[in-house]
Protein backbone atom coordinates (compact mmCIF):
# COMPACT_ATOMS: atom_id res chain seq x y z
CA UNK A 1 0.00 0.00 0.00
CA UNK A 2 1.14 3.37 -0.77
CA UNK A 3 0.90 6.38 1.68
CA UNK A 4 0.28 9.67 0.84
CA UNK A 5 1.91 11.45 3.49
CA UNK A 6 1.19 15.11 4.73
CA UNK A 7 2.92 18.21 4.62
CA UNK A 8 4.35 17.57 8.42
CA UNK A 9 4.92 14.47 7.74
CA UNK A 10 7.20 15.90 4.36
CA UNK A 11 8.51 18.67 6.25
CA UNK A 12 9.74 16.52 9.62
CA UNK A 13 11.18 13.88 7.05
CA UNK A 14 13.07 16.03 5.14
CA UNK A 15 14.62 17.02 8.24
CA UNK A 16 15.50 13.59 9.46
CA UNK A 17 17.09 12.71 5.75
CA UNK A 18 19.58 16.42 5.71
CA UNK A 19 20.40 15.06 8.90
CA UNK A 20 21.19 11.75 8.09
CA UNK A 21 23.17 12.41 4.87
CA UNK A 22 24.89 14.85 6.74
CA UNK A 23 26.50 12.78 9.56
CA UNK A 24 27.15 10.29 6.69
CA UNK A 25 28.86 13.20 4.82
CA UNK A 26 30.69 13.80 8.10
CA UNK A 27 32.12 10.82 8.84
CA UNK A 28 33.66 10.23 5.54
CA UNK A 29 35.55 13.19 6.38
CA UNK A 30 36.77 12.95 9.80
CA UNK A 31 37.65 8.90 9.08
CA UNK A 32 41.20 7.77 8.49
CA UNK A 33 42.17 8.42 4.53
CA UNK A 34 42.69 11.11 1.70
CA UNK A 35 39.64 9.85 -0.34
CA UNK A 36 36.09 9.90 1.48
CA UNK A 37 34.54 8.22 -1.61
CA UNK A 38 36.77 4.58 -0.44
CA UNK A 39 35.85 5.91 2.93
CA UNK A 40 32.05 5.83 2.40
CA UNK A 41 32.94 2.13 0.36
CA UNK A 42 34.72 1.01 4.26
CA UNK A 43 31.65 2.63 6.12
CA UNK A 44 29.22 0.81 4.04
CA UNK A 45 29.98 -2.53 5.53
CA UNK A 46 28.23 -1.55 8.39
CA UNK A 47 24.74 -2.27 8.77
CA UNK A 48 24.46 0.91 10.37
CA UNK A 49 25.76 2.94 7.73
CA UNK A 50 23.30 1.03 5.70
CA UNK A 51 20.17 1.77 7.50
CA UNK A 52 21.02 5.56 7.92
CA UNK A 53 21.79 5.79 4.26
CA UNK A 54 18.19 4.23 3.75
CA UNK A 55 16.99 6.66 5.93
CA UNK A 56 18.47 9.44 4.34
CA UNK A 57 17.78 8.58 0.63
CA UNK A 58 13.95 7.01 1.44
CA UNK A 59 12.53 9.56 3.76
CA UNK A 60 14.29 12.03 1.02
CA UNK A 61 11.91 10.95 -1.33
CA UNK A 62 8.98 11.40 1.01
CA UNK A 63 10.04 14.99 1.55
CA UNK A 64 10.29 15.46 -2.32
CA UNK A 65 7.70 13.09 -3.53
CA UNK A 66 4.99 12.60 -0.43
CA UNK A 67 4.85 8.74 -1.05
CA UNK A 68 6.26 5.70 0.18
CA UNK A 69 4.98 2.31 0.41
CA UNK A 70 4.07 1.48 3.77
CA UNK A 71 5.64 -1.84 4.00
CA UNK A 72 9.29 -0.33 3.12
CA UNK A 73 8.68 2.85 5.89
CA UNK A 74 7.62 -0.39 8.17
CA UNK A 75 11.19 -2.23 7.36
CA UNK A 76 12.95 1.24 7.50
CA UNK A 77 11.71 2.04 10.94
CA UNK A 78 12.49 -1.71 12.43
CA UNK A 79 16.18 -1.81 10.96
CA UNK A 80 16.78 1.50 12.97
CA UNK A 81 15.39 0.54 15.95
CA UNK A 82 17.52 -2.55 15.85
CA UNK A 83 20.65 -0.16 14.86
CA UNK A 84 19.80 1.60 18.33
CA UNK A 85 18.97 -1.32 20.38
CA UNK A 86 21.63 -3.60 19.16
CA UNK A 87 24.50 -0.82 19.50
CA UNK A 88 23.47 0.34 22.68
CA UNK A 89 23.26 -2.96 24.37
CA UNK A 90 25.55 -5.12 22.46
CA UNK A 91 28.25 -3.02 20.79
CA UNK A 92 29.11 0.50 22.90
CA UNK A 93 30.72 -0.77 25.38
CA UNK A 94 33.63 -1.82 23.44
CA UNK A 95 33.52 1.46 21.43
CA UNK A 96 34.79 4.51 22.51
CA UNK A 97 34.46 7.37 19.69
CA UNK A 98 36.26 10.55 20.62
CA UNK A 99 35.82 14.11 19.07
CA UNK A 100 33.86 14.55 16.54
CA UNK A 101 33.68 10.78 15.63
CA UNK A 102 31.39 11.14 19.13
CA UNK A 103 28.85 13.31 17.56
CA UNK A 104 28.47 11.20 14.51
CA UNK A 105 28.30 8.28 15.97
CA UNK A 106 25.56 9.58 18.51
CA UNK A 107 23.71 10.76 14.92
CA UNK A 108 24.29 6.87 13.16
CA UNK A 109 23.02 5.19 16.39
CA UNK A 110 20.67 7.47 18.64
CA UNK A 111 19.39 10.36 16.39
CA UNK A 112 18.36 8.95 13.19
CA UNK A 113 17.16 6.03 14.34
CA UNK A 114 15.02 7.62 17.04
CA UNK A 115 13.64 10.41 14.91
CA UNK A 116 12.84 8.04 11.89
CA UNK A 117 11.20 5.51 14.87
CA UNK A 118 8.74 8.86 16.01
CA UNK A 119 8.63 9.44 12.40
CA UNK A 120 6.94 6.82 11.80
CA UNK A 121 4.53 6.12 14.53
CA UNK A 122 3.44 9.60 14.31
CA UNK A 123 2.76 9.87 10.55
CA UNK A 124 2.24 6.01 9.07
CA UNK A 125 -1.36 5.73 9.70
CA UNK A 126 -2.40 2.58 11.67
CA UNK A 127 -4.42 0.92 8.70
CA UNK A 128 -1.16 1.31 6.64
CA UNK A 129 0.47 -1.74 7.49
CA UNK A 130 -1.06 -4.96 9.20
CA UNK A 131 0.17 -7.97 10.75
CA UNK A 132 0.66 -9.93 7.93
CA UNK A 133 3.46 -7.79 6.55
CA UNK A 134 5.52 -8.42 9.74
CA UNK A 135 7.85 -11.16 8.24
CA UNK A 136 9.23 -8.04 6.12
CA UNK A 137 11.10 -6.97 8.33
CA UNK A 138 13.65 -10.55 7.77
CA UNK A 139 14.51 -9.53 4.40
CA UNK A 140 16.82 -6.65 6.08
CA UNK A 141 18.93 -8.45 8.16
CA UNK A 142 18.82 -11.88 5.57
CA UNK A 143 20.04 -8.99 2.79
CA UNK A 144 22.66 -7.58 5.22
CA UNK A 145 24.18 -10.59 6.53
CA UNK A 146 24.56 -12.13 2.58
CA UNK A 147 26.18 -8.67 1.69
CA UNK A 148 28.75 -9.43 4.48
CA UNK A 149 29.59 -13.04 3.97
CA UNK A 150 30.65 -11.71 0.59
CA UNK A 151 32.97 -8.86 1.54
CA UNK A 152 33.87 -10.80 4.65
CA UNK A 153 35.19 -13.83 2.11
CA UNK A 154 36.80 -10.99 -0.13
CA UNK A 155 38.64 -9.04 2.23
CA UNK A 156 38.66 -11.55 5.43
CA UNK A 157 37.08 -8.48 7.75
CA UNK A 158 33.57 -9.16 8.87
CA UNK A 159 32.22 -6.68 10.69
CA UNK A 160 30.57 -8.11 13.55
CA UNK A 161 31.37 -10.74 15.92
CA UNK A 162 27.83 -12.29 15.26
CA UNK A 163 28.37 -12.62 11.81
CA UNK A 164 31.89 -13.71 11.83
CA UNK A 165 32.18 -17.00 9.48
CA UNK A 166 35.62 -18.38 10.68
CA UNK A 167 35.40 -17.58 14.12
CA UNK A 168 31.24 -19.44 14.36
CA UNK A 169 31.05 -21.75 11.70
CA UNK A 170 28.03 -21.94 9.52
CA UNK A 171 25.97 -23.74 12.06
CA UNK A 172 26.59 -20.84 14.96
CA UNK A 173 26.00 -18.68 12.22
CA UNK A 174 23.02 -19.53 10.81
CA UNK A 175 21.96 -19.84 14.67
CA UNK A 176 22.59 -15.84 15.15
CA UNK A 177 21.20 -15.39 11.43
CA UNK A 178 17.86 -16.67 12.17
CA UNK A 179 17.79 -15.47 15.97
CA UNK A 180 18.44 -11.96 14.90
CA UNK A 181 15.54 -12.08 12.25
CA UNK A 182 13.13 -13.26 15.08
CA UNK A 183 14.31 -10.31 17.21
CA UNK A 184 13.68 -7.97 14.26
CA UNK A 185 10.15 -9.58 13.98
CA UNK A 186 9.83 -8.93 17.45
CA UNK A 187 10.39 -5.51 17.85
CA UNK A 188 8.73 -5.02 14.76
CA UNK A 189 5.52 -6.26 16.55
CA UNK A 190 6.53 -3.56 19.31
CA UNK A 191 6.64 -0.88 16.84
CA UNK A 192 3.12 -1.89 15.40
CA UNK A 193 1.69 -2.34 18.77
CA UNK A 194 3.03 0.61 19.93
CA UNK A 195 1.88 2.55 17.01
CA UNK A 196 -1.83 0.91 17.38
CA UNK A 197 -1.75 2.18 20.83
CA UNK A 198 -1.23 5.76 20.29
CA UNK A 199 -3.50 5.74 17.25
CA UNK A 200 -6.36 4.46 19.89
CA UNK A 201 -5.35 7.49 22.25
CA UNK A 202 -5.31 10.17 19.64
Amino acid sequence: MIVSHSFLSRRVAGTISIAAFVAIGAQTLINEGNNPLLNLALMLRYFTIWSNMAAALLLGWVALRGKLDARIAFALATALAMVGIVYHLLLSADHHPVGWDWYTNQMHHTVVPLATVFWWLAFSGVKATGWRTLPIVIAVPILYTGFALVVGEATGFYPYFFLDLPELGWGRLLLNVAGLGLVFMAFGALLMGARKLITARA
